[in-house]
């Protein structure tokens, strides 16, 4: 697995390998450390990676927690905090998340 599957779902330019490079990073210490010793078969685990990859690399357009972009009625709209906020339902039926997420 590499940062490349990031950086396609995520669009980035080659300009922002470094960044997607370190959100890989992080993404999969969170994804890895939170799954521990349980069994999650490869194609989850690779999709929980590039799921909250994509928070965190969101992260750099959203100061504050605040996104750059407004909604269509015009409110702000929040990021989440937890990158792994889009992996708990991901990873429920392997992880036995206890009513997280």
């Amino acid at each position: 697995m590499s940062y490349e599957l990031l950086k396609t779902f995520v669009g980035a330019s080659d300009l922002d390998d470094t960044y997607v490079e370190q959100c890989w990073d992080e993404a999969v210490a969170h994804v890895d450390t939170f799954i521990g010793n349980n069994d999650v078969p490869t194609a989850v685990r690779t999709r929980c990676y590039i799921e909250a990859g994509s928070e965190l690399f969101h992260r750099r357009s959203a100061p504050m927690g605040v996104s750059q972009f407004a909604s269509f009625d015009g409110s702000a709209i929040r990021v989440a905090r937890d990158p792994l906020q889009g992996v708990y339902p991901l990873l429920r039926p392997y992880v036995g998340l206890g009513g997280i997420g």
